[in-house]
Formats: C-alpha cells, structure tokens, sequence
C-alpha cells in the first residue's frame, strides 16, 4: 500500500509534462497543435482533493500540475486517498454512487468505442492497473471542471495510462470531476482485454449527448 501511493505520489509530482499520444494532425516537438482536430486547451479546475476540505483551487492546468502545485502550497498535507486497487473489472456502481446527479449522467452516456479504433491506429491499450490508479485519483477530486469550446484537453496522466477530456461545443462545457471518473470506469469495464488474473490492456472513449468525451489510452512515454 505504501509502495503504491508512494510511486504515485513521486509521479504526480515529478512528471507532469510528458508528451501527448492522441495526435493525427500537426505535431510538433513534445505537445502536439491538435488532437482529433481540435486544439490543444487547459481545463479549468475549482474545488480540492480529499485531505484539503475547507481550502478552495482555482487553477489551470492537468490534474497531475494541479495536484503537485497544491502540495507545494500545502506541504503539510499528507495525501492518503490512494486505495488497494482491485485487480478485476471494477463496479460501475462504486463509481456512480460517488457522481452527482446520478440519473442526469446516465442519460447523457451516448457510446463507448473500444480499442482497435477505427482509423487511429496509433492509439494503444494501457495497463488496467494504471487506469484503475487514473480512477481512484479523480474520486479523490472534489471540483468543477472547466473545458474551453472545441478543445482537447489531457486531463490526467498515471503509469502508462492517460485520460483527456474533448469538446466540441462552441461554448465551454463543465461538470463535476466525480462524473467523469464514471466515464473512465466505464472504458475500463467495458474494453478491458487480455486479462490474465492480474492485470489487463485498456483503450477506448465514451461519448455523451451534449458532444463531448472520455478517451483513455497508453501514453508513450510513460507519464
């Protein structure tokens, strides 16, 4: 238990600025300029994390420099929201009961794709375990998320594995960030392969009505 929130932790803190995978479009050096055709943006973040109730964010950025800032602003604070992950399909339900508006987001669900995704063959399966870790981190958000009009935005990255967040409104959309852990979860539940006892390969991305959505996939280089 403490190795994993320890690693976690250390990533969290020192590598927040890997290169992006999900790009199609033109790439430059590191940070791609688009992804699936719309822009690179930054999501908007007010709230806290689990540990820091009474102290409100208001930041700009991923999840992972959003978290290393408030340690930095916070030393005291000794985060200990990572739990035992378990090694199987996890329960959508766990998931749910934590989202707000719970009959809302279910109506709004559209689809979920799953790896191989047609015509984006250079998007690959995570490892299960760091998605569940991707998962387990968001729970412990307790925030708005802002994402600016018809942006792609990577919101979270862990291991191997990488969340973003994609808008295709011509106005900012936000929710809360409980219910886009039920969006992951969702991927991770329903395009999990090769499962061997312990751990799996994960790749897809679920849309919602109000045209915007989750993609989850391997990040190469690692985060």
């Amino acid at each position: 238990m403490q190795v994993i929130i320890s690693t976690i932790l250390s990533m969290l803190l020192f590598l927040i600025s890997a290169p992006l995978v999900l790009t199609t479009d033109v790439e430059v050096t590191g940070i791609p300029n688009t992804i699936n055709g719309l822009p690179v943006g930054t999501i908007g973040f007010v709230g806290t994390f689990e540990g820091l109730e009474g102290v409100t964010i208001t930041a700009n950025g991923t999840l992972n420099e959003i978290f290393a800032q408030a340690q930095r602003d916070h030393p005291e604070w000794k985060p200990n929201f990572t739990h035992p992950g378990h090694r199987g399909p996890p329960v959508d339900r766990t998931l749910i009961s934590r989202a707000e508006n719970v009959g809302l987001e279910q109506e709004h669900k559209e689809q979920i794709y799953c790896w191989p995704l047609a015509g984006r063959p250079d998007l690959q399966r995570a490892d299960s375990y760091w998605v569940d870790r991707l998962i387990e981190l968001m729970v412990a958000v307790k925030a708005e998320v802002y994402v600016p009009r018809r942006t792609c935005n990577r919101f979270v990255c862990l291991g191997d594995a990488t969340a973003y967040l994609c808008n295709e409104n011509d106005r900012e959309v936000h929710f809360n960030s409980w219910l886009l852990a039920t969006y992951v979860g969702d991927i991770r539940y329903t395009c999990l392969t090769g499962w061997n006892g312990k751990t799996g390969l994960v790749c897809g991305l679920e849309t919602d009505t109000d045209r915007w959505y989750v993609h989850v996939n391997k990040q190469i280089p690692n985060c």
